[in-house]
């Protein structure tokens, strides 16, 4: 990898180029799942119902593990940066050998636990059948999924996002001409195995590219002590994500308690939310990759100039994303929802979520950069402590009787806590100390 840029135009360019493929990547899988929704829906409502359910259960797995990813993206940067070839290659193979173990244990109790999980999950009876063998089909293709997280942190470790598109809009492509080929023989099950085939196609691919830049690990099994590490990274990512979640389903629940109307209005601002974050995920991207691989090579100047301006990158994409919110505060909502005292709901806080977007443009863009650092602990800390407050105020207003401009000023709380914290630890420099050098090896937790 090249040095870091020594102005600021060189750096946005550099940051702009990994995260303009790294969207592609981003918005590849739900456009996936997108595919199968629109088959599903024509096999009936047990099929489109099932297939909700278990896609919901299997998010559950990506949430667990997105550790194979996010960490290895940063350790392959840190150790390229570093110079040090052997190193990347052996964290990539101590990631791909936990994929495989973690994925084949997982698919075995999927196989067997689908009828108790779907049950615990409150299917009614007429979900139940098809949720069960949508799930079991699906958990066959669990190794290639965990390995697939391994395969694009790699590609991105290695500056490289582009790859990682391609690779995902072949297996888009693979998935759409199978799901529509065997739904009709096979139904739901038919769906599900299309998208084990592309996952399958996936790998392979992914595991030719590595082979001929020479990551396609070979050779002794990862230590102990390399797994315990890695691990660790995905200890803290779990509890980080997983506050974060959790933060957003108090809110959730809290307009579920007010009303069906709040409820409804809530989810089609829930999910705009979701929706303009790939865009300021795909900055976080490469300002976890740039910044890893400065850090590796020990240029702390560097790396900070990064932060500072892939902080000033996020805040202009959210000022962005504001303004089209703004703009298109008339037609967005009425995509998701035709029901007139949801939209006059949705219109009551619209423009909260947009301006909202100052906030979690940096926010975002922010959490590339400590993750580039490899401050996980400071990462999952901060992301607790604001989903608690943001979410505990959201709790208490819908005791006291709210609406949803009062729930989306608790998200906007939990968001600008964040912004707050992140920030001050990037003005204070500790966040570039979070990790010995590459040569050193990853914290113990």
């Amino acid at each position: 990898m090249t040095d870091v840029p020594t102005t600021r135009a060189g750096r946005v360019r550099a940051l702009v180029a990994l995260a303009v493929p790294a969207v592609g990547a981003l918005v590849a899988d739900p456009l996936m799942g997108l595919v199968d929704t629109a088959v599903a829906g024509r096999l009936g409502a047990a099929a489109l119902g099932g297939l909700g359910l278990g896609v919901a259960a299997l998010t559950t797995v990506s949430w667990v593990f997105n550790f194979l990813l996010l960490g290895t993206t940063s350790t392959v940067a840190r150790s390229v940066g570093a110079g040090d070839r052997a190193a990347a290659v052996a964290r990539v193979g101590t990631a791909a050998r936990v994929a495989v173990v973690a994925g084949l244990v997982l698919a075995v109790l999927l196989l067997v636990a689908a009828p108790v999980l779907v049950a615990v999950l409150g299917a009614v009876d007429g979900l139940r059948a098809t949720a069960v063998t949508y799930l079991r089909v699906r958990a066959v293709g669990l190794p290639f999924l965990l390995l697939t997280y391994v395969g694009y942190g790699t590609l991105r470790g290695l500056a490289d996002t582009r790859t990682p598109l391609l690779v995902a809009v072949g297996a888009n492509l693979v998935n759409a001409a199978l799901t529509v080929a065997l739904a009709g023989p096979f139904g739901l099950a038919g769906v599900a195995a299309a998208t084990v085939v592309a996952e399958a196609v996936g790998v392979v691919a992914l595991g030719v590219l590595l082979a001929r830049r020479g990551f396609l690990p070979r050779g002794a099994g990862a230590g102990a002590a390399a797994v315990r590490e890695l691990l660790a990274v995905g200890r803290d990512l779990f509890l980080r994500t997983g506050g974060l979640l959790l933060g957003f389903l108090a809110v959730a629940a809290a307009a579920a308690r007010t009303g069906e109307v709040v409820a409804a209005a809530h989810q089609v601002l829930h999910q705009t939310l979701l929706l303009a974050a790939f865009t300021l995920d795909g900055l976080a991207v490469g300002a976890q990759v740039l910044i890893g691989a400065a850090l590796g090579r020990g240029d702390v100047t560097g790396a900070r100039a990064l932060g500072r301006t892939a902080a000033g990158l996020g805040l202009a994409a959210g000022a962005a994303t504001t303004g089209v919110l703004l703009a298109l505060g008339g037609v967005v909502p009425r995509l998701l929802t035709d029901d007139p005292a949801v939209l006059a709901a949705v219109a009551t806080a619209w423009w909260l979520l947009a301006a909202g977007h100052l906030i979690t443009g940096v926010v975002f863009t922010l959490d590339g950069v400590l993750m580039g650092a490899e401050d996980y602990a400071f990462l999952r800390t901060s992301t607790i402590a604001a989903a608690a407050l943001g979410g505990g105020l959201a709790q208490v207003l819908a005791v006291r009787g709210t609406t949803l401009l009062a729930l989306w000023w608790a998200v906007t709380l939990m968001m600008a806590v964040r912004g707050v914290l992140t920030v001050a630890r990037l003005a204070g420099g500790r966040w570039t100390d979070a990790v010995a050098p590459a040569s050193a090896g990853p914290p113990p937790g």
